[in-house]
């Protein structure tokens, strides 16, 4: 399994989340690395760097993840301490402690929130879900990949979690083009129910039952692909790929004729 596809296993395995976070709105991934962020930053031994390994005019003593966070915000133009702060930071995460990707997602949260912000504005809300999940995921994902011998280590994390949210939104929207009703349209009756197209599918193995009602509870019902892949205990990352699969072999079979209501039975 890929650094990629256990990125939601990441922030659940750091052993800070007891509870989801209690919100009357939806929450995202950002929002459950948050939360994780400020469990682990709390009580008697909070994640902490210290400070005098750091310099560049840090406090010389031990400083929790969330002063820290607060006070490269507030120096935001001192670029040394950003990348001394974060030599270490990425250091630590690539110990294997999950907890400390979630202290590297916490410390980088300000900035993932904006890029979140300006990236989904233009999103429709069921596809929201997914793009951050996919920020979020590709942030985890080059914690291990980015020279941190290089500066400005934080833009290029943040520039490539951009990149693969909006590539994320790209997809999404493509896939719209295509969603199952649009789908159906040509090939059956405008009166078909996408459902029993999904239903048909499986029968006739184009698609697996599992894929099928996938389909069925993220595109037809609205549900959260990221809570459907907590329940099931995979990873989010892995679900969409099924998804996208399924999908693929479903337009494809529609479009050829090989699906249809009531085919299969």
């Amino acid at each position: 399994m890929t650094t990629r596809q256990t990125a939601e296993a990441t922030i659940a395995s750091s052993g800070a989340i007891a509870s989801q976070p209690t919100r009357h709105d939806a929450v995202n991934a950002l929002d459950v690395a948050e939360h994780s962020f400020q469990q682990l930053t709390s009580g008697p031994t909070p994640l902490a760097i210290d400070g005098r390994s750091i310099g560049h005019g840090l406090p010389t003593r031990s400083i929790n993840l969330r002063e820290l966070r607060t006070l490269l915000l507030q120096r935001g133009d001192c670029g040394d301490l950003k990348d001394a702060a974060w030599r270490e930071l990425v250091r630590r995460a690539r110990t294997g402690d999950p907890a400390w990707v979630v202290g590297c997602l916490g410390v980088a949260m300000p900035g993932l929130r904006n890029i979140a912000a300006r990236v989904v504005r233009s999103t429709p809300s069921r596809h929201v879900d997914d793009v951050v999940s996919e920020l979020v995921a590709e942030f985890i994902t080059q914690l291990a990949r980015v020279d941190i011998d290089r500066r400005g280590i934080a833009v290029r994390l943040l520039a490539w979690a951009r990149k693969s949210a909006l590539r994320a939104r790209g997809r999404e929207m493509r896939q719209e083009a295509c969603d199952l009703p649009q789908v159906a349209a040509p090939a059956t009756r405008s009166d078909v129910d996408p459902a029993d197209l999904l239903d048909s599918a499986a029968r006739l193995q184009i698609i697996s039952w599992d894929a099928a009602e996938l389909i069925r509870a993220t595109r037809l019902n609205g549900g959260a692909l990221s809570e459907i892949a907590q329940r099931r205990s995979v990873s989010a990352n892995q679900m969409y790929k099924q998804r996208r699969v399924a999908e693929a072999r479903l337009v494809a079979a529609i479009r050829d004729g090989r699906v249809h209501a009531g085919a299969g039975t």
